[in-house]
């Protein structure tokens, strides 16, 4: 059952059952609005405090917006936003001018490939994958979109680490999932990123996802990314012949688009 305010110790009034109501809506509104990409989780005061709420009261309607994936709770008991604004974030991109001009040129690069493709977004450390097509020679499971992997895990990932500048990307690289990973992993993702500066796209070579390999670009202005496009492939077919070609391709259509479109953080 979906949450809901308690009405009941609510005014009985309509006029005052109105201002509770925009009251509920506008604490929600501050709470949410207290994550950031720098700050992704939060603790119960933190969120208390940056909404001007009480511990109490940051704690109830937190509670009632984990109820609908608004938020999440982890194990340490600190808040962050949940799937639901994530899946919204993919709607409201499918409108956008930048996502229908690429996903329609990375098909025609797909085709010219035989390769899948990926369309997807940074959300903190993290990156969502809002569109998929497949291979005209199926090799792997599509991702389902509105899924999510470290922004390291992939080429897609990685792309848009190679737009920011290196403070960014070390503090989007310190959780606990990239610090268990081996240290020559940690050194050759960390190569390949620096790499992806330089040459304009990222690779990824099977390292994460198995029988996957595949190249992407990120969309944005430097130290602002919005996007990244992939191109994808089966690990036994990505020759180094291939892995150029693929890369300068998804990289000079990402420059296309970037000379052309008004993305998200810059002036339009």
């Amino acid at each position: 059952m979906l949450w809901q305010p308690n009405l009941a110790a609510a005014p009985r009034s309509r006029h005052s059952l109105e201002a509770f109501v925009v009251q509920v809506v506008d604490r929600v509104g501050a709470l949410l609005a207290a994550f950031s990409q720098e700050e992704p989780v939060l603790g119960l005061a933190e969120c208390a405090e940056r909404a001007g709420l009480s511990k109490s009261s940051a704690h109830r309607l937190l509670t009632g917006l984990a109820e609908i994936g608004l938020v999440e709770r982890d194990r340490a008991g600190n808040w962050q936003i949940g799937e639901l604004p994530l899946r919204l974030a993919a709607i409201r991109l499918s409108h956008r001018t930048m996502r229908r001009e690429a996903v329609a040129a990375l098909v025609e690069l797909g085709r010219r490939f035989d390769a899948a493709t990926a369309f997807s977004v940074p959300n903190g450390d993290e990156m969502v994958y809002v569109e998929r097509t497949d291979s005209s020679l199926p090799f792997a499971p599509s991702a389902r979109l509105g899924s999510t992997a470290p922004i390291w895990e992939g080429a897609a990932g990685r792309a848009v680490l190679a737009r920011l500048d290196p403070g960014r990307r070390r503090d989007l690289c310190a959780g606990p999932g990239w610090s268990a990973l081996p240290e020559d992993v940690r050194a050759r993702i960390t190569g390949d990123v620096e790499e992806s500066v330089t040459r304009g796209y990222s690779v990824d070579r099977g390292q994460f996802f198995d029988g996957i390999a595949g190249v992407a670009s990120a969309l944005g202005p430097p130290g602002a990314p919005a996007a990244a496009l992939s191109l994808i492939v089966s690990v036994e077919r990505m020759s180094p012949d291939l892995e150029r070609e693929m890369g300068r391709a998804v990289s000079e259509l990402a420059r296309e688009i970037n000379g052309r479109t008004v993305l998200p953080g810059t002036d339009a």
